[in-house]
């Protein structure tokens, strides 16, 4: 069964980009993307046909899928559409992304053929899956795609789908209210505006950079990573004591992707 493959994906620091790009690569030629990262990518509504394939990517936050993108994906349409479906967490468990990611794209037309989770840094620091996603998980990725589409290949109808399991729990975990641990901006800033630019909810000020609405903030990190002059740090209390319990309880051993095909 052929189909027009379609990544549609929100990646604040490209983890999840670089998963997506991976897995997308071995299953066509030709790809359309809908990189829905910043909030202008997220303006209009997307509806996808019986003849489209759709790789969703999304980054995993406290094992749920990010509540911007859930608002988002309402605007997003299928009519009988082949999905993948992708999260990427960082090192601690993906929960109920996974499952949660499957319940609303079955709910809005499509039908998953397959899912997987793989690991990306953290956002908060690089002691739990530090340049992650890397050449070994690109692989599997990639592998990914191709089993992918052998299922493809072996599909002449809707109806030689198989129902598929994937990991998680409904009623889904329960999202943490807002941390407003939002970042602060060192002398170091040479108002470059890679900050404003790559921030996915528009809270930086474009006229001054160090200014930064904790209500559209939602400590991704997109800031602190792409800072070329290392001028954007979180200093909260609360930040540096998750951070220190997560390196403690999740950095010792290597975790591996999961896949469900």
């Amino acid at each position: 069964m052929k189909k027009q493959v379609n990544l549609l994906y929100f990646s604040p620091t490209c983890t999840t980009e670089k998963v997506v790009k991976a897995a997308g690569s071995k299953i066509s030629d030709s790809v359309k993307e809908y990189n829905i990262t910043l909030p202008k990518s997220r303006e209009n509504s997307i509806s996808f046909s019986k003849d489209d394939l759709v790789i969703v990517g999304v980054p995993v936050y406290s094992g749920r899928i990010p509540a911007l993108i859930e608002d988002y994906f309402k605007n997003i349409s299928g009519n009988d559409t082949l999905a993948v479906l992708t999260a990427v967490y960082g090192h601690r468990e993906y929960d109920d992304a996974l499952l949660e990611l499957k319940h609303i794209f079955e709910n809005k037309g499509f039908i998953p053929i397959a899912a997987a989770a793989f690991l990306g840094e953290h956002s908060f620091t690089d002691k739990l899956a530090g340049g992650r996603p890397d050449n070994d998980d690109i692989k599997i990725a990639e592998g990914f795609g191709k089993a992918v589409k052998d299922k493809l290949d072996k599909i002449n109808d809707i109806s030689d789908i198989s129902p598929f399991n994937i990991k998680g729990n409904f009623p889904y975990r329960e999202r943490k209210p807002g941390s407003h641990m939002i970042p602060s901006t060192s002398n170091e800033c040479v108002s470059c505006g890679v900050c404003a630019n790559s921030c996915p909810t528009g809270a930086i000020d474009f006229d001054e950079y160090s200014n930064i609405n904790e209500n559209k903030c939602v400590t991704c990190c997109s800031c602190v990573k792409r800072c070329p002059t290392g001028a954007k740090s979180i200093q909260a209390e609360a930040y540096k004591k998750a951070s220190a319990w997560l390196i403690e309880n999740f950095s010792a051993v290597r975790k591996e992707p999961e896949i469900f095909i």
